[in-house]
């Protein structure tokens, strides 16, 4: 009895795992605009979202808001995107991308081990009209030499690579998207 149950539990399991686990397939993301050789408008300091999760410690020490919207500029430039920092940036603009962090969490040190992570949303906007949006989330553990990194230093790479991962969806921007790891 218990080898025959066994049996059936052991092929029910194979058959999810190769089928897939009946999930339907997602449909494929389609992006609203090709923005290449577009300028796209954002603050350069990047606001914490309203209902943000944000240590104390973040706020205080490093300089994520700042670093975010740098990197997001830098990083166009190779998807050939022109993106402006302007402060008073709003949905007006031809394209404007409204950015959120909405997450930082800041564990461990150089000594028991990084564990830093950036969470973030977006909102891209054409002439005032909402077009695309994304999520995205970034970890980092400090990569090689994490023991002689600060721990805004490493979670700096986290925003780095958000930067990177922004840059390469405004090329094609596409509606409730996801970005990062």
């Amino acid at each position: 009895m218990h080898k025959s149950l066994l049996t059936l539990l052991g092929s029910l399991i194979i058959m999810t795992l190769l089928t897939g686990c009946g999930q339907p397939d997602r449909p494929a993301l389609v992006p609203v605009d090709d923005l290449t050789n577009k300028t796209v408008v954002i603050k350069p300091v990047i606001p914490y979202g309203k209902d943000s999760i944000i240590q104390a410690s973040i706020r205080k020490e490093c300089m994520i808001q700042s670093q975010l919207a740098e990197f997001v500029k830098e990083y166009s430039v190779n998807e050939d995107v022109n993106v402006v920092l302007d402060a008073n940036a709003n949905k007006n603009s031809e394209y404007f991308l409204d950015l959120e962090i909405v997450g930082a969490v800041s564990k461990g040190n150089a000594f028991l081990g990084h564990n830093k992570s950036t969470r973030v949303k977006g909102v891209l906007y054409k002439e005032g009209n909402k077009i695309a949006s994304f999520s995205g989330f970034r970890h980092s553990s400090g990569g090689f030499g994490a023991g002689f990194k600060g721990s805004c230093s490493v979670l700096g790479r986290t925003v780095d690579a958000l930067g990177e991962d922004i840059s390469a969806w405004l090329k094609k921007p596409t509606m409730n998207d996801y970005i990062g790891q």
